[in-house]
């Protein structure tokens, strides 16, 4: 099977993306998973990545055509990808005016219900396949701190007041990180008691570091616009066992639709 990947949530060549982001590879989170995603591609299937800005592939070339991002689709080919009808797999709020591709869609795949739910416009059946991760990496069984930890990009919507005010009230120690490697952050992480993530304004669809706090053994400290694996909560041994079969369920969905 042969499968075309549209999105620009792809790496660059840079080790540096800027203020705010990921050192190293990968920007963003987004990025991450979908390299992750692309390498956990089943025997039999070749993914084909396809940048928005070099145009669309050819479908007659292709069995399945999969979205991963809309963000920088043009107008044009919205329209086209309607005829197409490909699997949607967003990880980020999405605009009103992509409702006409979401209904065409064989299959929509969002991070979390709450993204889902966000979305009143938007099919009511779904899939939800928040972003895999390598659980190796995540630090487990360390000694925990009394330390409250906030680590995301500096932008008004991650919460990075709120986190601070929360430790301040409480009288807790607080780290702040931003703009730092992600084998610092996790470090961190390995230490930290509290994970505070207290999105702000937008809804947050499924922040990979709220995964990533609680596989370490976090205390995890989120709002209503923050989305959560629907085990969230239940413990690292638990989530590890469910982040384990994503790849295998969003792969199938794929094939099958």
């Amino acid at each position: 099977m042969k499968v075309a990947w549209i999105t620009h949530q792809l790496p660059n060549g840079s080790m540096d993306h800027g203020p705010g982001l990921l050192k190293g590879l990968y920007a963003g989170g987004a990025e991450m998973s979908t390299a992750e995603m692309i390498a956990a591609a089943p025997d039999g299937v070749e993914v084909f990545t396809f940048h928005p800005e070099s145009g669309l592939p050819d479908p007659a070339f292709f069995d399945r055509v999969v979205v991963g991002a809309t963000e920088r689709l043009t107008g044009q080919q919205v329209q086209k990808l309607i005829q197409i009808r490909p699997i949607l797999w967003v990880r980020s709020i999405q605009h009103a005016a992509l409702a006409p591709l979401f209904h065409a869609s064989r299959t929509v795949v969002w991070p979390s219900h709450g993204c889902a739910a966000w979305h009143e416009w938007a099919p009511g059946d779904y899939k939800i396949c928040p972003a895999p991760l390598d659980t190796s990496l995540i630090p487990r069984d360390t000694p925990k701190e009394d330390f409250a930890l906030w680590a995301g990009r500096n932008h008004p919507q991650k919460g990075r007041v709120n986190a601070r005010l929360w430790a301040w009230e409480r009288g807790i120690p607080f780290v702040e990180l931003t703009d730092a490697p992600r084998e610092v952050v996790l470090e961190h992480m390995g230490r930290a008691r509290w994970f505070v993530h207290l999105p702000k304004g937008v809804f947050d669809p499924c922040p990979r570091t709220l995964i990533e706090a609680e596989l370490a053994g976090c205390e995890v400290v989120t709002n209503r616009l923050a989305g959560r694996v629907e085990v969230a909560g239940q413990g690292p041994e638990v989530l590890r066992g469910y982040l384990r079969e994503i790849p295998s369920q969003f792969w199938g969905w794929v094939c099958d639709s």
